[in-house]
């Protein structure tokens, strides 16, 4: 799947099904020392920010998929 900045997603997680706009991608360290892509995502309906990684395990786990406006 390609994200790119601007595109609005959807994916589950404790907090529910949420949806929110890829304001940022960035590229760090993750906790075993390899570097990946994550992404900043605004929270549709809320203040919040989250960070999610970007790595293709992850995003097939929190089932995220790309909304369709």
């Amino acid at each position: 799947m390609k994200l790119n900045i601007g595109n609005r997603i959807t994916w589950r997680c404790a907090a529910g099904q949420l949806v929110g706009d890829i304001v940022n991608i960035a590229l760090s360290e993750n906790g075993n020392n390899e570097t990946v892509a994550w992404l900043d995502v605004k929270v549709a309906d809320l203040y919040n920010t989250v960070r999610l990684c970007a790595v293709e395990m992850n995003l097939k786990m929190l089932s995220v998929e790309l909304v369709q406006e």
